[in-house]
């Protein structure tokens, strides 16, 4: 079986306050929101389901939105802000872990750290999860350097790991700045080549990504193809991967069919 883990990450776009752009609190919410009423709308038109990985933060804002989301989704933990560092202090996971609970209302599995920054992984079993997705096992400059860890999924102590699809070998990654940046051709071709070697393809975006971000002052290879651009050509790969024979399936869905 080919299955795609389509996943997105739910946050506060807090990367205006990082390039200084002039911005209020409510900004780095509403464009994640817009974002996201387009994701959702995409998903239902091409019957799909997709791991959604919120801070606490941004369900307290819109709980009425993850509430719904949650009915034909995952929901899964990115934390309680965007903005913690998750690498020196991993308390107030548990705290967000709750707070989203009690806003949908079902048990949650998963964790992923903000920029893929955290202390202990195997730390987060005690909290109550059941698997992790922060490691994205390639290098990018400036972020980490993860091209010895793991690219297949393993437990760390009692925590399954399931990584980010990256090319087998050489470590070429698939996530969404690849994505915004490198034709479609590039992501076909990453689809062909890592089934050959895994028996799914992870990939992660960003609900803000999915808003018209061409007005904002951010980095060019940040805001490349934004909006409906970028959600269509999202759609063309969902189509593309179908035709291929993938099948679509959430994280802990994947993950409780092959470790039968």
């Amino acid at each position: 079986m080919k299955q795609v883990l389509l996943t997105f990450d739910i946050e506060e776009f807090d990367s205006l306050f990082d390039f200084d752009y002039p911005s209020e609190e409510e900004d780095i919410f509403k464009i994640s929101k817009n974002g996201l009423d387009k994701i959702a709308k995409l998903l239902e038109k091409n019957e799909i389901k997709a791991t959604f990985f919120t801070t606490a933060k941004f369900a307290k804002k819109y709980p009425k939105l993850i509430r719904e989301i949650s009915k034909k989704h995952e929901i899964a933990c990115h934390g309680y802000s965007h903005s913690d560092n998750y690498k020196k202090d991993i308390s107030k996971i548990d705290l967000a872990k709750k707070e989203i609970e009690k806003i949908i209302k079902k048990n949650i599995n998963g964790f992923r750290a903000p920029r893929f920054e955290i202390k202990d992984i195997s730390s987060l079993s005690d909290i109550g999860f059941s698997y992790d997705s922060s490691i994205h096992p390639t290098f990018i400059p400036g972020r980490y350097m993860h091209l010895f860890k793991k690219r297949k999924v393993h437990k760390i102590g009692e925590i399954i790991e399931i990584p980010l699809s990256v090319f087998p070998l050489v470590r070429l990654p698939i996530f969404w700045l690849a994505f915004k940046n490198l034709p479609l051709l590039y992501s076909k071709l990453f689809a062909k080549i890592n089934f050959l070697s895994s028996d799914y393809l992870m990939l992660i975006f960003h609900s803000w990504e999915f808003d018209n971000l061409s007005k904002i002052k951010i980095p060019k290879y940040m805001k490349k193809k934004s909006g409906d651009e970028f959600l269509k050509m999202l759609e063309e790969y969902i189509i593309y991967l179908k035709s291929i024979g993938c099948t679509f399936s959430t994280i802990s869905g994947y993950l409780q069919k092959s470790l039968r």
